[in-house]
């Protein structure tokens, strides 16, 4: 009889070990999700599209990423080295200055999310993060061509920040049936440059406060009812971010709308015979992205080109869902 109470006890513990394992696990699932939702991905684009970007070849970012997490995956680490480039369609293609930028990502858990009443406002997956990261242009040149005029040398002037971002991202996840599904994100954050972890050449004239925010909409909440906008809406996604920059820019008003506010609008479209690549339609204006060239007018251009798929879509919805 003992002997059986023993055995009874142990199966009960090994079921119960079992449940908490697999509760545990895909709360981990879940969480790296999230974590791979967040990394910025890699693209170049078909020519200099429309608008006043100088005549390109291309503009390409390659954005990898390493990952370190915990044993109980609360919280995970990535490193993510960028390069950044535009091909001048002009004799030779030369290359401009890349843009480099490097981040250390700290990502964790929002466990008390699902008890506040910023969930039922956002979404019901969320997690914040914290990040470190240099941008320069690795050039050692002068900042201007001539100190009594003041002109920016675009050629090799220096060009070098750091700076630290912290924010929050919130997921939501629908099945619509079997075949359609949907999963939108809200993102914000605020960046921010001390002014002493920048050249000096940039005070008054960069803006060292940014605030974001971005809204990512995979599918359609809603089943229509032609199947064949249903089945372009589900390999469709749109992004939509603004931004608006503080701080001394060029002695513009604090209110100055066309020197301060970023629009980035993004559509993509996953084609069905490639798993890992998307195509993309852009729209982005505001100040230029590219390094040193922050000086020059305002950048506003609508570009085409095709950008990495970092995530399966239909595992992430079974996950956050």
């Amino acid at each position: 009889m003992k002997l059986l109470s023993i055995l009874i006890l142990n199966t009960l513990s090994l079921s119960l070990y079992a449940q908490v394992t697999e509760k545990d696990s895909l709360s981990n699932q879940r969480f790296l999700t999230l974590v791979n939702a967040n990394r910025e991905q890699s693209y170049t684009t078909f020519g200099s599209g429309v608008g006043n970007l100088e005549p390109l070849l291309f503009e390409a970012r390659l954005s990898p990423s390493f990952y370190f997490t915990g044993l109980e995956r609360k919280w995970a680490l990535t490193l993510n080295p960028q390069v950044q480039m535009r091909m001048l369609n002009k004799n030779s293609f030369p290359i401009r200055n890349p843009s480099y930028r490097i981040s250390i990502n700290y990502y964790h858990g929002l466990e008390l999310w699902k008890h506040i009443f910023l969930r039922k406002i956002l979404y019901k997956n969320a997690l914040w993060f914290a990040s470190l990261l240099h941008h320069s242009n690795g050039q050692e040149g002068s900042f201007y061509i001539s100190d009594s005029t003041h002109e920016v040398n675009l050629q090799n002037g220096n060009f070098a920040t750091n700076y630290l971002e912290i924010g929050l991202s919130s997921y939501k996840t629908e099945v619509l049936n079997k075949k359609y599904y949907s999963i939108r994100e809200f993102k914000t954050y605020v960046e921010y440059h001390p002014p002493k972890w920048s050249i000096r050449e940039l005070d008054g004239k960069y803006g060292y406060l940014r605030i974001f925010a971005k809204l990512g909409i995979i599918g359609s909440f809603k089943q229509g009812k032609h199947d064949k906008m249903n089945r372009f809406l589900q390999k469709s996604s749109l992004e939509l971010k603004g931004g608006w920059i503080f701080g001394g820019l060029n002695k513009n008003s604090e209110a100055d709308i066309k020197a301060r506010l970023i629009v980035d609008v993004m559509y993509k479209y996953y084609p069905p015979w490639l798993d890992e690549i998307a195509f993309f339609l852009r729209f982005y204006r505001g100040q230029d992205y590219y390094n040193i060239y922050f000086v020059k007018h305002e950048l506003t251009a609508v570009t085409f080109g095709i950008t990495s798929n970092i995530m399966n879509f239909k595992k992430a919805v079974k996950v956050l869902n």
